[in-house]
Formats: C-alpha cells, sequence, structure tokens
C-alpha cells in the first residue's frame, strides 16, 4: 500500500509503494510508463546543513557516480536504468532494477548455512566483484544487507555507486563510514581503501554464513571498531568444528590484516565452481603458510578446490 505522505510521482516514475528507508533515503516500487516497467526507486537526500555550493558538489558526485555504476554490466549486479534529479520534490534519484528475493542479511538470520552453498554464493558475489574492480569501481559497504539472493539462488550486488556517495555524506559531518561488522581495518581507521577492502568484506560475509554469526562482535560501535581494527576473528575451526580445514583457511587468510604485501583480487575467490581435488588444496594451503601471505593470495587456488 502506497504511504499518503508519499509523492504520487518523482520523475516520470509513478510511485506505487514505499519498499524500505535507509541512511540517505526511501526506496519505493514505482513504474515507469516510458517502458512499461516496475523499478525500485531510490531516492537520495542531500545534507540539509549544506550549504548551496555544498549540495551542487554533491548532487554533481551523485551524477558522477551513480553514472559510473550504471555502466556496469554484469548479471551479479544490481542495473542502473537511471539517474535524475526532480525537480518539483528536490530529489536526486536513481532507478534500479526490481528485484524479487532475500537479502542474504535475512538468510543469515536463519542461521549458518551449509558450507558449499555459503561458498557458491561467496563465489558469485566474488565474480561481480572482480568485474567492478576491473573497472576501476570500489564497492566499499559489502555486507550481507547489500547481497540479494533471488528465487533462482543467484546473488546480485545492490548499491554500487551509492556507498561512495553516502561515504561523501556521512564524513563530510564527521562520523566514520562502513557497517562496522563488515567493514575492514582500513576503514575503520580512516585509510584510503582499494579493491581489498571488499575482500576483506566479503570474507566476513563468509564468515558470518559459514557459522551463523558475524566475525566481530562488541557491545558497542566503538568496540566493535577496535575488534575489525586490532583483533582477529575466533577462528572458524572452534566455532564450527565441521567445517573442513581449507575453507577456514581461505577465509581466515581473506580477513587477514597485511594487504601492503601483495595486492589481492576477487577474481582468487572466483572459482569455487571450478573445483579440482581437496589433496591439491591442502598443498596449496601448506605451502602458504611457509611463506608470507598478503590479503587473498592463496585465495584462487583455496576457493577453487574447497568444493565437491
Amino acid at each position: 500500500m502506497k504511504d499518503p505522505g508519499s509523492p504520487s510521482h518523482i520523475g516520470r516514475y509513478e510511485i506505487r509503494k514505499e519498499l524500505g528507508r535507509g541512511t540517505m533515503g526511501v526506496v519505493y516500487e514505482a513504474h515507469d510508463p516510458a517502458l512499461g516497467r516496475t523499478v525500485a526507486l531510490k531516492t537520495i537526500q542531500v545534507p540539509l546543513a549544506a550549504s548551496a555550493a555544498e549540495r551542487g558538489e554533491y548532487e554533481r558526485r551523485f551524477l558522477a557516480e551513480a553514472r559510473i555504476a550504471a555502466r556496469l554490466s554484469h548479471s551479479g549486479i544490481v542495473v542502473v536504468h537511471d539517474v535524475s534529479r526532480d525537480a518539483e520534490h528536490d530529489i536526486l534519484y536513481i532507478a534500479l532494477e526490481h528485484l524479487h528475493g532475500r537479502t542474504l542479511a535475512e538468510v543469515a538470520a536463519e542461521g549458518a548455512l551449509d558450507w558449499r552453498e555459503a561458498l557458491r554464493i561467496v563465489a558469485r558475489v566474488a565474480e561481480a566483484l572482480h568485474y567492478a574492480h576491473t573497472q576501476g569501481v570500489v564497492h566499499r559497504d559489502i555486507k550481507p544487507a547489500n547481497i540479494m539472493v533471488l528465487a533462482s539462488g543467484d546473488p546480485k550486488i545492490m548499491d554500487f555507486g551509492i556507498a561512495k556517495l553516502e561515504a561523501v555524506q556521512l564524513t563530510s559531518t564527521g562520523q566514520f563510514f562502513g557497517t562496522p561488522l563488515f567493514m575492514s581495518p582500513e576503514q575503520a581507521l580512516g585509510k584510503t581503501v582499494d579493491a581489498r577492502t571488499d575482500l576483506f568484506s566479503l570474507g566476513s560475509v563468509a564468515y558470518l554464513l559459514l557459522t551463523g554469526r558475524p566475525p566481530f562482535e562488541a557491545d558497542s560501535v566503538p568496540g566493535i571498531l577496535a575488534r575489525v581494527t586490532y583483533q582477529q576473528p575466533r577462528p572458524l575451526g572452534e566455532v564450527a568444528p565441521a567445517m573442513p580445514a581449507d575453507v577456514a583457511y581461505v577465509v581466515t587468510r581473506a580477513m587477514a590484516r597485511i594487504p601492503p604485501l601483495a595486492m589481492a583480487t576477487a577474481a582468487r575467490w572466483r572459482t569455487t565452481s571450478k573445483t579440482s581435488s581437496p589433496v591439491a588444496s591442502r598443498g596449496m594451503a601448506r605451502a602458504g603458510r611457509r611463506r608470507p601471505w598478503a590479503r587473498g593470495r592463496w585465495l584462487r587456488p583455496a576457493w577453487g578446490t574447497c568444493r565437491s
């Protein structure tokens, strides 16, 4: 049902109902009369305290980032149909592919997944991230709520282009950016981030799916940030003793805190379904333990051989 307080239209889109609210605005289900399709229309609120110049710069950034996201074309990334500004309501908006499914946050709320299913989902997300990273786009806020699992079982990453925009909005008010439970140490420390931050967050998501609990738990946001920055999560082997050692090894290494040693890539995560023998995987894992490791260095062979 449509909220009586909702606008009847935004841009050319006819508002049907509210789907949800977030940090940056409201998401509506809307009808596009020009193309005869249903879209998810995400409105973007400019910070109220911003000056006219700041609002103009924010709008410029929004349009630029959203257009970059619109150029991403991958089955694992939500399609961006349109980005613009509604002058009548003074609203920036982005029209997205309307999805039917459940977020990984909803899925994980029901408990840990079978490790094979968890790795299948993570590998598909990694494929989409690898593609985005090759296009020079870093998500910055990979978390269960930003990954939709369709009825087919295929995952799709949401909010590409918006995450960086939100960072601009929040950091302008002196707040940190990112979801504390799944953010990388670099983000927690306010450092410059690159593709490796998405990989750390994906490792945290994998940990949740495999164990049913997030890797960094504390009673407060500062406590979570301290754990993300300075502590290792409880070993997977302790939380889920039945977990194959190779799986625990790969997830642990994805969340290591040595990113300067080598550049990690999502390509090393995306071969889960291309299996070889578990023996080869264990051999590669042992080789990895005998030398310095950087985030993602051994992920390709390990993810590629853990599946059976």
